[in-house]
């Protein structure tokens, strides 16, 4: 076996492993990078046993993760330009409003089809879930390989906040909810096509609906 083919089978980072967007480092980054990133764990681990603390270790790993979703930022970087952000000011006051929320955390309802979480081609799945407001903790689900799923599957709110936005609702804070709200699986290697296709038909859906805000929650 080569060693570009090796280094790459050692750093085939198991998808389920809380580190797993250090796999980046195997897929996006050159053989020197790589070399260094291991070079650098073996002297790491040998530390933590000799010091019989693994902090200097997890901050290694965290380091690399975020060169790793830095390069992967890069590869997706959008490849047009998207000019100036519109703004719409809320006509009406927000205790009055109707909200919807949009997350790009991947979730989904038991039933429906789960996320292409590498995605066709390594464009990334770009289509969008409609999760009805009423649905049980227990019956929703979430995909995503590129961030950490303890969070969520222990509680939704801390990237879906369901509960918390009916809990505004009854304390008068915002006027109504929607109905329906909708997920998308964030990690979107190829975003022209979300900004052309999907987004857009998103956007008809919850204008169709009334919704006068959305809270759009990211991971």
């Amino acid at each position: 076996m080569e060693s570009e083919e090796l280094l790459k089978e050692l750093l085939a980072i198991p998808r389920d492993a809380a580190f797993n967007r250090v796999r980046y480092i195997g897929q996006l980054m050159g053989e020197e990078k790589q070399v260094e990133f291991l070079k650098g764990l073996f002297a790491k681990s040998v530390e933590a046993r000799e010091a019989k603390n693994a902090e200097a270790l997890f901050d290694f790993l965290e380091s690399w993760e975020e060169q790793g979703m830095a390069a992967a930022a890069e590869r997706a970087r959008a490849p047009f330009e998207l000019g100036a952000t519109p703004w719409e000011p809320l006509s009406i006051p927000i205790s009055q409003a109707k909200v919807a929320l949009v997350t790009t955390g991947g979730f989904y309802v038991a039933g429906q089809e789960p996320y292409e979480t590498d995605g066709p081609e390594n464009k990334g799945d770009y289509s969008f879930r409609a999760i009805p407001r009423n649905t049980p903790a227990d019956k929703l689900e979430v995909a995503h390989l590129h961030y950490d799923l303890s969070g969520p599957k222990e509680d939704r709110n801390c990237v879906f906040p369901i509960d918390r936005a009916e809990e505004l609702v009854k304390d008068g804070v915002i006027g109504s909810l929607s109905d329906t709200y909708y997920s998308f699986m964030g990690f979107i290697m190829n975003p022209e096509l979300l900004a052309n296709e999907t987004a857009p038909e998103v956007a008809r859906l919850l204008k169709a609906d009334g919704v006068d805000a959305v809270v759009l929650t990211a991971t």
